[in-house]
């Protein structure tokens, strides 16, 4: 007899991640009731003791490793080529699932095969909503990158769905990576991340393709994960700038056409003269180094040639 499929293949991409992936595969063992699931791990050469910490817990995992850094949409790719069920859930590893998400998502997903990918219901450590919807990248977003006083980080003209439309089941632009369940039949027509998108944009692309080829993208409520959030991009925030910048500009170019690219680039050397100016002010007045200053120039530089 062939074995049955799972229902669903939890794909993980861990980076020094030792610290909370534990809990992770815990909260899915423990919340997988009525679910047929296997999880594939796939670490991108930790330094840390991340797939020791998995081998001792977890000796009969699947878990893919020795390859070296390959990126966030690369990783996942060599996890969805690996997975055997349904259905794929998309999961950083400093995340938790609560009780019932994983049953809620393929139940969800059986009764709507038009709906490509599902966003959950994402709430920080502290139970308070985390945005995981987004409206498609634009010039306005763009500006306010720059320029992030001007309006809350969290405002729908910043590209972000009201907090009240988190109350209900609804179509999305695109989904946050943190967390995203994925038909298969999704991934059998479009393949998988571009994977020269290093960090940043993956699934943006991911989903602006999907959106394309006319599959629904939703938001599910009544599913929810808590997401720790960046706990493997924080401890370099001028390479991330710049890999942010990379990506956003190759967004711009694959998805949204010359005119809008320009356009960016004009945005970017605007703000970066705001920055610019705004970090030697910063040194003038002792709120940072000189040699911190240079480090946040030479990063401004390779942002403008992105």
């Amino acid at each position: 007899m062939i074995p049955r499929a799972p229902d669903v293949s939890v794909i993980i991409v861990t980076y020094n991640s030792a610290q909370v992936i534990i809990d992770c595969i815990d909260s899915i063992i423990n919340n997988s009731q009525d679910v047929e699931v296997e999880i594939l791990i796939v670490d991108n050469g930790s330094t840390d003791h991340t797939c020791e910490t998995i081998t001792h817990h977890y000796p009969d995992i699947n878990l893919m490793s020795g390859h070296g850094n390959l990126g966030f949409a690369a990783g996942n790719n060599m996890g969805m080529e690996a997975a055997q069920g349904r259905h794929f859930l998309i999961l950083n590893p400093d995340t938790e699932v609560s009780s019932g998400a994983l049953k809620t998502l393929t139940d969800y997903a059986d009764l709507h095969p038009t709906a490509g990918m599902i966003a959950p219901h994402l709430v920080n450590p502290d139970g308070t909503l985390q945005h995981s919807t987004f409206r498609f990248p634009n010039l306005a977003q763009a500006f306010f990158g720059f320029f992030e006083k001007l309006v809350p980080i969290d405002s729908t003209i910043n590209g972000r769905y009201p907090p009240e439309a988190y109350q209900k089941e609804r179509c999305v632009e695109h989904i946050l990576g943190a967390a995203i369940f994925v038909q298969r039949v999704l991934w059998n027509q479009i393949g998988g991340m571009d994977e020269n998108y290093h960090l940043y944009f993956e699934e943006t692309d991911w989903c602006y393709r999907a959106r394309k080829l006319k599959w629904n993208l939703h938001y599910l409520p009544s599913a929810t994960i808590m997401h720790r959030g960046a706990h493997s991009t924080i401890s370099n925030p001028e390479r991330n700038s710049v890999l942010f910048a990379q990506s956003q500009s190759r967004f711009y170019r694959t998805n949204l056409g010359v005119f809008s690219y320009l356009m960016l680039k004009l945005i970017t050397i605007i703000g970066l003269e705001y920055w610019a100016v705004r970090s030697v002010l910063a040194v003038l007045k002792g709120n940072l180094t000189t040699d911190e200053c240079l480090v946040r120039l030479q990063s401004y530089h390779k942002i403008l040639w992105a």
